[in-house]
């Protein structure tokens, strides 16, 4: 029996409903698990070879080291240098016989670039604190701000001992850094290094304190004190710049390092820094209490072979002529082994002792020379320029 043609045409129409319908329901079904493997990292990793990290929420990654670094960063500056050449020596052969002999043309003598770190002390007055060494010799001054800003500078003056010096620019309403207290950190705590080693502009180092009172030979000859030693990477160009504690408070200024060593670098304290700053900027000069005397730790071999009654002390290795300790009558073997009454035990106590009192004031020594103990009275002096000194 055939099929009636309003059953096969309803059939039809039905057909094409279910599809319509089947087609709908998928392209849902399809959209939704696009849209569930675009938030699946399940799903996202078979897209592509790696899983990528959702984004951190503003501040997230914080801490106490970012933090100082945000305070302290913005006032770090680059400072480049212009020096004269070094002297010429004497004319040699008119340049017609050099020709005639063969030899190359004398070389013109061109003036020495330099590159260090600094960081602004004062915001108003534009005053910026470097090391002496940075700016020593310079004809001419460039100080470079992190926000690309840059001004001619000026030096206001140096403490060569001391590794200090005082740059001026004309600019107001500058970043600035704020000065701690070197004398409130411990070995231990963490030390970070800001500053512009090899041209690479306000990198950032992390480490520790490693050591405090620490000396160290200077090229000149002379010795660097009142260190602070530290593991934060220091290199060339980080020379003037900051060392701060976690909280973005100087510690120190960044000052030397020993080449072939690695995680030994030194930083000027503070303190000492504060002080001098003070009279570079009163235009004044900057005293340092001095003996004229170089000291060593005695020790139980040493004490015996000088035939001393003491395990303890400071063994006097140098007298200077014409120095107080000369004038006191000093003499190169004697032990020091107290200080106005005040227990000496090694070299670092006579020395930050030495320090403490002001120029023109009096020390009373106890010293030994040989088995006999006797008093020494010494009038503390002024350490003469560097330059009218012989190194020790």
């Amino acid at each position: 029996m055939g099929q009636r043609p309003g059953f096969r045409t309803g059939a039809i129409a039905g057909y094409l409903i279910v599809g319509l319908l089947g087609g709908i329901i998928g392209g849902l079904l399809v959209g939704w698990m696009l849209k569930a493997g675009t938030s699946s990292p399940g799903s996202m990793t078979a897209a592509l070879p790696y899983a990528e990290a959702p984004r951190a929420a503003a501040g997230d990654d914080d801490n106490a080291v970012t933090q100082a670094v945000k305070l302290v960063g913005p006032a770090v500056v680059n400072i480049d240098t212009t020096s004269a050449p070094p002297v010429a020596s004497p004319a040699g052969l008119p340049e017609g016989l050099r020709r005639f002999f063969g030899l190359p043309p004398e070389e013109t003598p061109v003036p020495r670039q330099g590159k260090g770190s600094g960081m602004i002390i004062d915001s108003e007055r534009g005053l910026v604190l470097t090391n002496n060494h940075v700016v020593e010799g310079a004809t001419q001054i460039r100080v470079n701000l992190p926000d690309k800003r840059s001004y001619q500078g000026t030096v206001v003056g140096t403490d060569p001992w001391g590794d200090v010096g005082v740059v001026k620019i004309d600019a107001k309403g500058l970043p600035h850094v704020a000065l701690g207290d070197s004398e409130q950190i411990d070995p231990g705590a963490t030390a970070i290094a800001i500053g512009n080693p090899f041209g690479f502009a306000n990198s950032v180092t992390v480490g520790v304190v490693s050591a405090l009172h620490r000396e160290l030979p200077a090229p000149t000859g002379f010795t660097l004190e009142n260190l602070i030693q530290t593991d934060a990477a220091i290199n060339p160009g980080n020379s003037g710049g900051p060392l701060c504690d976690v909280h973005g408070r100087v510690i120190g200024m960044n000052t030397a390092i020993i080449p072939y060593g690695q995680g030994i670098g030194f930083a000027v304290a503070v303190n000492p820094i504060k002080r001098a700053v003070a009279e570079i900027v009163a235009h004044r000069h900057v005293s340092h209490s001095w003996l004229g005397v170089g000291l060593a730790t005695v020790t139980p071999d040493v004490a015996g072979q000088l035939n001393v009654p003491t395990q303890h002390g400071a063994l006097v290795t140098a007298v200077l002529p014409g120095s107080p300790a000369a004038t006191a009558g000093l003499r190169v073997g004697d032990v020091v082994v107290a200080c106005n009454g005040e227990k000496i035990a090694d070299r670092d106590m006579l020395r930050r002792a030495i320090e403490r009192t002001a120029v023109h004031d009096r020390l009373t020594l106890a010293v030994y020379r040989e088995r006999q103990r006797r008093e020494v009275a010494v009038t503390v002096g002024d350490r003469p320029a560097p330059q009218k000194l012989e190194p020790q």
